[in-house]
């Protein structure tokens, strides 16, 4: 009865071994097909479209400040997304050696190869991550017309390029990172109710 139960504790142990690999093996082949394709264009210039985005960003008017700055009035939100796997996105580069390869870098960090975003942990280590500006763009004027009294109208649509009052170059956003390769099953299931999750302070709650 005990070498029947041992062989059937060895047997179960190989299954999940055997699944482990599996998992291990199918993603690396994941980065190693992502690397091998041509370099990925700027979520923000995806999102906007190329002219837009030159207009903007070529304009001078936009820079990213970094979410410290984004606690300062929405404290919730940015404690919230301190439990999201956003925030630690730089991680799994950290492991692999990809933190400097550009190719990588466009979806693990905040604003990357756009004028004051992130460069690397040395230069720019506050926008490592994928911050909110990772999503919404630079945030610089965002705070200008928060603390502008005389421009409330205005400050009602955000002053982000990709911001909620423009829900489908923000959704844009998401999914010039969450390809196919990388979440198919976030296109597949339901992208609508995990886009709609993001509105809470943290996504990965079960309640509002």
């Amino acid at each position: 009865m005990v070498a029947n139960q041992n062989i059937i504790n060895f047997i179960f142990r190989l299954f999940i071994i055997s699944i482990l690999i599996f998992i291990s093996s199918s993603a690396n082949q994941r980065v190693i097909d992502e690397k091998a394709s041509k370099m990925p264009q700027i979520p923000l210039m995806d999102a906007m479209g190329k002219e837009a985005y030159d207009d903007a960003i070529g304009s001078g008017k936009y820079h990213f400040v970094g979410s410290s700055k984004c606690r300062l009035c929405h404290r919730e939100f940015f404690l919230g997304r301190k439990k999201d796997p956003h925030d630690s996105a730089m991680e799994s580069l950290a492991l692999s050696g990809d933190e400097k390869n550009s190719h990588c870098l466009m979806c693990h960090s905040t604003g990357h190869q756009i004028p004051s975003g992130y460069v690397d942990m040395e230069s720019t280590p506050r926008l490592s991550n994928v911050q909110c500006e990772g999503c919404h763009g630079p945030g610089n004027v965002h705070i200008e017309l928060a603390k502008d009294k005389n421009k409330v109208k205005r400050f009602e649509k955000g002053g982000f390029l990709a911001g909620q009052d423009n829900p489908e170059r923000l959704k844009k956003m998401c999914t010039s990172c969450h390809t196919q390769r990388w979440n198919k099953s976030y296109h597949d299931v339901d992208f609508n109710k995990t886009y709609n999750s993001y509105k809470k302070a943290d996504p990965n709650s079960r309640y509002p």
